[in-house]
Order: C-alpha cells, then structure tokens, then sequence
C-alpha cells in the first residue's frame, strides 16, 4: 500500500516534471482497484443489498473501474497537484490571507472536478447519470464546501508536519553539537596524561643518552603539533593516527629497549576516519600494563583489517596467565580506557565499541569503524 499512499502524500512544492506520469499512472491504478467497491457501496445503500450482485458481472465491473480511474484522475488533477501547485504561489503570504485563498480555490477545484468528473463519466457508452438540474448542482455546492473544508483541515496538518519536521532537525543538530562537544572535551582530557607520561620517559634518557632523548624530543614537538590539531577536528585519517602510534613506539622504545618489539601495518591503508588520539591510549595501555610487568617484554602489534562492510582495528600486546584483566574494574571514570569508549561510542553510535578479548598469550583491545 505504500505507493497508493505516495500518490496523495501532501507536498509543499509541486513534484517534477518526470514524476507526473508516475504519479497519474498510480492514482489511475488506484482509482480502478476502488472504483468497484464504491459502486457496491453506493448500490447497496440506495437500492438495496439486492442491487450489488448485478455489478458484479464483467461488464459492469469494467465500467465502475473505469469510473472509478475517471473520478480519481479528476480530483487528484484538480485538487492534488492543484494545490501543490498553489502552495509555492502563497506560500511568501500572511496566513491571513493564503489560507482563505486556499480555501476558495479547493471550493472551486472540487466543484470543477465533480462536474468534470460527471460529464467525462457520462460519455462512456452502459453509463447514464440521471439527476435533476437543481440537485446536480446542489451537489456540486456541498461538494465545493466539503472542498473547502478539507483545505482548512490539510493546511492545519502540513503546518503541523513542517512543525514537526523542523523541531526533529533542530534537535538532530542539537544532539550532533552536543556529542561533537563531548568528544571534545574527552579528548582534551588525553593531552596532560600522554604528555606527562612522555617527559617522564625523556627525562630518564637524558643522563643515558642525550642523542637519543634530542631525537625524541623532535619527535614529541611532532606529536604535540598533531595533538593540537586534533583538539580542533572530529575525526582524522587512520594513516595519521598510526603515525603518531608509531613516534609514540618508538619513544617508548627508547626505553625499554629490547624488550619492546613493534608491528604495525605496512603499505597502503584503508581511508577510514577515527576520532583523533583514539589509539595512543590503547597502545599506552599496552606499554603500561602488558610489556613492563614482564622481565622478558613482548610485543604491541596494531593491526587494521576489513571485515565484511567495516574495518576493524585491534591493539594487541604480549600477555601471561598472571596479567589478565579484570573486566569488572576495567572502565573506570577518568582512565584513559573510560576516555577512549566514550568517544568510540559518540563517534560510531555504538553503545559498546570497545572489545576487550584475553587469553594466556596475549590481550587485545578493538573496535570497528
């Protein structure tokens, strides 16, 4: 039924031109699939139930479908894209005066498509109409006022649906710029602790080595360009995220030294957008609580794979049966993690976007985009 019910959707603006015959196809169509139970209905209410089997025979049927095409033709012509029509030439008018404007032209749309309604009716050869003068237009008087009347009602409804249309979209963007908000101020939270974390690496390097705490000093310059510009934007490229995972390995490579082993992806990468500074968390969290509880270190591995329609990114660090996570205390307000599923869940919609999966060889932490 939805498109017999496209048919008659009420609209602002008249369709375009390449619709049209759609449309009249459809209101024809659907005036033959209602033409016969009308004249069923009329018949048994002014004749009697008697009266409905005779229409029931091929001939008569085809004529009240065909009656039934002719009627719904005429008034959707009349009155359906007659006053979309009307809408875009009043629309700039007070209601004070479009509305009685409106009201007056579907009194005289629907008088005109009942009488264009009766006179194309009455040439189709096994049809007759036989009303008196006085009557016939008496109807066409009560049909123009029915008209009439129904404007004033589908005004007030369009009124209505733009109202309704208007109030969603504005709390659409009202829930976009509070989420962007939020994401935000999370993600202004990850700077002092990344950086604070940092310093402290580069400062237990100055002593051993100062060649390497000068090169990582360029490279944390590098790192906090980057974090500034993702204050100011939602999302960033994967490719630059990665990059800035990768300064952040090699920092901290720099100090735990062999015990630290990389993998991250090489060659091209999928053109994804994530919220920035969404993996440095995890690969900090990594560092922190897989690599240095282990005298033998291990290995933090980034990978990013497509799965199906999404691309699923996993942070993945060398573990041992006495590091596993404890779930229940895993998010906590104001850890890092806490920080990283609450945007997850702003940027992708997702009530729970972080998964965490362990076993007695590694753990990880996902997401997908």
């Amino acid at each position: 039924m939805r498109w017999v019910l496209s048919i008659f959707r009420l609209r602002c603006a008249p369709p375009p031109l390449r619709e049209i015959p759609v449309l009249l196809l459809k209101c024809t169509a659907w005036g033959m699939i209602s033409g016969p139970f009308f004249a069923l209905f009329f018949a048994m209410m002014t004749k009697g139930p008697a009266a409905a089997f005779p229409l029931l025979a091929p001939m008569p049927l085809l004529l009240s479908m065909i009656n039934g095409a002719v009627w719904a033709l005429s008034f959707y012509i009349a009155c359906g894209l007659g006053n979309s029509c009307l809408q875009r030439v009043i629309g700039g008018y007070p209601r004070a005066i479009g509305r009685p404007l409106a009201v007056i032209y579907n009194i005289a749309a629907s008088s005109m498509a009942f009488v264009a309604a009766i006179t194309l009716t009455s040439q189709i050869p096994g049809f007759k109409f036989e009303v008196p003068a006085p009557v016939f237009w008496r109807i066409v008087v009560i049909d123009g006022m029915i008209g009439g009347v129904l404007a004033l009602v589908i005004s007030a409804f369009v009124k209505l649906k733009m109202e309704v249309v208007r109030v969603q979209a504005q709390l659409r963007r009202n829930e976009v710029e509070t989420a962007r908000a939020q994401g935000r101020a999370l993600q202004s939270q990850i700077n002092p602790h990344f950086f604070f974390n940092t310093l402290n690496t580069i400062s237990a390097l100055v002593d051993d080595n100062p060649s390497d705490a000068k090169r990582m000093i360029g490279r944390l310059a590098d790192m906090f360009r980057y974090t500034l510009g993702c204050t100011h934007t939602e999302s960033v490229g994967i490719e630059q995220e990665l990059q800035f995972v990768r300064d952040y390995l090699l920092i901290e490579q720099s100090r735990f030294r062999k015990r630290l082993r990389i993998e991250l992806p090489e060659g091209p990468l999928p053109d994804i957008r994530v919220p920035g500074l969404v993996l440095q968390p995890l690969v900090e969290n990594a560092v922190k609580h897989g690599i240095a509880r282990r005298l033998e270190g291990g290995t933090v591995s980034v990978t990013i794979q497509k799965e199906g329609g999404v691309i699923r990114v996993a942070v993945r660090n060398s573990a041992d049966e006495h590091g596993l996570i404890e779930t229940a205390s895993l998010y906590r307000t104001g850890h890092a993690l806490e920080n990283v599923r609450a945007r997850l869940r702003i940027f992708t919609g997702v009530e729970d976007p972080l998964r965490l999966a362990q076993n007695s060889h590694w753990t990880e932490f996902s997401f997908k985009i």
